[in-house]
């Protein structure tokens, strides 16, 4: 026996009162002493006898009446298999179906999703009138299609019909959590929960050892039904990587590619293919061991500037939808670069090797160094630098140059400023290069402060130093090896000058002492780098601020001979004639926040819309996702997407006050749900108490009804103790009537005589 409604049991204490009243009835007895009638106290003996029996009687029968009341408003019922408990009880269930994309497996015997919808629908057979039911939909997040239990079952059971698997992973504590919830308001004597998926194991990774109270604090039967047999083979693709953040036109592009094979069993003969828009571009073929990963190369050269979409895709298996990965690459077209300096031919040259065939010719030995197998081989214009003097430069217009590049400028003139104060005023952006023979003081009394630190006093270095430590995957160095400038090519620096970053600058990189080699400060949409070397190999022959020096140094760094210079030059460019403008593609997963900047449409609106997608899945084969989603932009220009529901690649669209602006971002499956290696039953019943942990009863992907029935049988018996509560009070009443008429009787006949006792109970 069991109670629905355990708290009224603290009524059975009541049932104590009768009696504290007959007790405390017994302290009042009254004796009267009659004249003495010693021939009738025997009789009267007899009689006390049988009238204490009935009041007895009458104590014990008003206690059960307030014991049975109390009993039946705590609801109990029988589940012992007795014949008066073979009823079979209301029941309400929660239905937690996986729609994660693994249950899109195609199995031997079918697909795990729609296997999984036949055994709910079974289960829904089972429930009959009177029973409640809900469903959600499981994944990383929990989808209720039923937020709370409804006796509607063919409106759930077209629900389960309807469902289809999504392109999310899965987590399943979040979905058991919320079926908890939706039982706990439930007041049946049966209450079930089914959990109908495949157990992979990547949704039981931040499920605990075992759920903690109250998590199940509904008291549901708990049953897990699986619905993979055998152990899958699966291939996907798990991430594509540009081996540089910052691509240019006509500049060879390596795309790595890893994928991974999640099987027992070795795989031959697997296609990876290469789409740029929707243009087939390359195939290769690899083989991979059982439970293996690989990374594959393509290199590609875009010609055309602009955003570029593309995808990879595998050779198709039973699993499809992560056999695609979506990319967006922004391609950089022509950027201008002004080079200010006295000697500036060769910073030309380093930027735009076929723009100076004389100085190449000159300076062969030079130049040879310098595009060693290292080097970025520049094949187009894609940088176009410009020369000029300092003195030229304090009138020369600007209005066509994206970058300018200080190179060793001895003194920044009050004129020099106000062009540079005006140039990143309009959001360009400025490379300066700083030595011992750079003026300290007049590089620091710039009332703007555009330089992202002070200059102190000259560094000499015995022996030189080496740039050790920089900012990992900042986009300047992420062409180079992971562990930095290799000691066999690294560039030496013999001086430099002692910098005091400011509050609002970031060091990107360190010499071997901890000085700053490189600082960036962004303002804006501009950017200021700031290089702690000189590009020049000796003195000057124009008098310099350290009037001491003799006018023939030794070189202050090795760098213009270094294989280093011309992709660190070149990478510097490029990212601060991009860097804080929005040209940088997102990629994200399903179900991530988009976000983006738009500044000058704050407060507007942005159109948003899926332009590709290649969907392999059954259930969704044909359908098209192209409607266009309007999405608000934020006052302060902040742009926020949540509907990253499909992979793909998005679309959008904003209106600025002269043009229209579009941008583009990737969406792909989280590719830890490829792995379909399953977590033991045992496991998952320990962590969330199932009692069921496997669906022999249910034989196979069939439902019996007596199966499920069999275990919601149970009668609740508070009815019964109601009218066994009206029957004794019945009793009650007839033999207090009776009491009451037959002392009535005894107290008027005439024939009593002697001592009696009176007392009321």
């Amino acid at each position: 026996m069991a109670f629905l409604n355990p708290l009224f049991l603290l009524g059975l204490l009541a049932a104590g009162i009768p009696l504290i009243i007959h007790l405390w009835n017994r302290r009042r007895v009254v004796t009267v002493d009659f004249s003495s009638l010693m021939f009738l106290m025997a009789a009267h003996r007899e009689n006390a006898r049988r009238f204490q029996l009935r009041q007895l009687l009458i104590l014990l029968l008003r206690m059960a009446i307030v014991a049975l009341i109390a009993l039946a408003l705590a609801r109990p019922f029988l589940t012992l298999g007795l014949p008066v408990a073979s009823v079979r009880a209301k029941t309400d269930i929660v239905i937690v179906l996986d729609n994660s994309y693994s249950m899109a497996h195609q199995d031997v015997d079918g697909i795990r999703f729609e296997k999984a919808q036949t055994l709910a629908i079974d289960i829904m057979d089972t429930l009959r009138h009177g029973d409640s039911a809900a469903l959600i939909l499981m994944s990383d997040i929990p989808n209720p299609v039923f937020r709370q239990l409804t006796p509607d079952l063919g409106s759930v059971t077209a629900a389960i019909h309807a469902a289809t698997v999504s392109y999310r992973a899965t987590n399943a504590q979040p979905s058991l959590e919320l079926a908890h919830e939706i039982l706990a308001e439930s007041s049946q004597l049966n209450k079930e929960l089914y959990l109908i998926s495949d157990f992979t194991r990547n949704g039981w990774e931040n499920v605990g050892a075992r759920l903690p109270r109250p998590y199940n604090r509904s008291g549901a039967r708990v049953s897990l039904i699986p619905v993979a047999e055998g152990e899958a083979h699966n291939t996907n693709i798990e991430e594509v990587r540009p081996s540089n953040q910052l691509i240019g036109v006509n500049l060879p592009l390596q795309l790595n590619v890893t994928t991974a094979n999640h099987s027992v069993a070795p795989l031959a003969q697997r296609m990876l293919t290469l789409f740029i828009g929707a243009e087939k571009e390359k195939t290769v073929s690899f083989s991979a061991a059982a439970n293996e990963s690989l990374n594959t190369t393509l290199t590609y050269n875009f010609s055309t500037p602009g955003t570029h979409i593309g995808y990879f895709t595998l050779t198709e298996d039973r699993l499809n939808v992560d056999n695609q990965r979506y990319f967006a690459l922004d391609v950089i077209g022509e950027v201008r670069v002004l080079c200010v300096g006295e000697q500036t031919e060769y910073l030309a040259l380093a930027l735009n090797p076929h723009n100076a065939p004389v100085l190449s010719r000159v300076n062969g030995a030079a130049v040879s160094k310098v595009t060693s197998p290292n080097t970025i081989d520049t094949n187009g214009i894609m940088i176009l630098p410009t020369q000029c003097t300092p003195t030229e430069f304090e009138s020369f217009p600007l209005e066509d140059y994206d970058v300018i590049i200080l190179a060793d400028v001895p003194q920044i003139t009050r004129q020099i400023g106000a062009q540079l104060q005006e140039f990143i005023r309009h959001g360009k952006s400025v490379i300066t290069f700083v030595s011992r023979h750079s003026n300290a003081e007049s590089y620091n009394s710039l009332s703007d402060g555009w330089l992202p630190a002070q200059l102190g006093s000259t560094l000499t270095w015995t022996p030189p130093q080496q740039v050790r430590a920089y900012q990992e995957g900042h986009p300047i160095f992420d062409i180079f090896p992971n562990e930095g400038f290799s000691a066999q090519y690294a560039p030496q620096f013999y001086s430099g000058v002692m910098l005091r970053p400011t509050s609002e600058s970031e060091v990107i990189a360190h010499f071997d002492d901890d000085t700053p080699f490189l600082i960036e400060r962004n303002q804006g949409t501009s950017t200021v780098l700031l290089y702690n070397c000189g590009l020049l190999r000796r003195q000057p022959n124009t008098p310099s601020a350290n009037a001491g020096l003799p006018r023939t140094t030794a070189a202050t760094n090795d760098l213009l001979i270094n294989p280093y210079f011309l992709p660190m030059l070149q990478q510097s460019v490029l990212y601060t004639a991009t860097a804080n403008r929005n040209l940088l593609t997102w990629s994200g997963h399903i179900g991530d926040t988009y976000t983006a900047r738009y500044p000058r449409s704050a407060g507007g609106k942005a159109s948003i819309r899926l332009k590709t997608t290649v969907d392999t899945t059954p259930e969704a084969a044909g359908a098209v996702a192209d409607d266009s989603i309007v999405v608000p932009i934020a006052e302060d220009g902040t742009l926020q997407f949540r509907g990253t529901e499909r992979p793909g690649i998005y679309q959008i669209e904003v209106r600025t006050p002269d043009r229209l602006q579009r941008d583009f971002f990737a969406v792909n499956v989280d590719a830890a749900e490829s792995d379909l290696a399953q977590i033991p039953l045992q496991q998952v019943a320990a962590r969330v108490g199932a009692q069921t942990t496997a669906n022999e009863e249910t034989g196979g992907t069939t439902v019996a009804d007596e199966a499920y029935n069999v275990k919601r049988h149970g009668r609740e018996i508070w009815g019964e103790l109601l009218l066994l509560a009206v029957c004794c009070m019945l009793l009650e009443s007839f033999l207090s009537n009776r009491g009451s008429h037959s002392l009535q009787g005894k107290g008027d006949n005439p024939d009593n005589d002697g001592a009696l006792t009176v007392g009321e109970v």
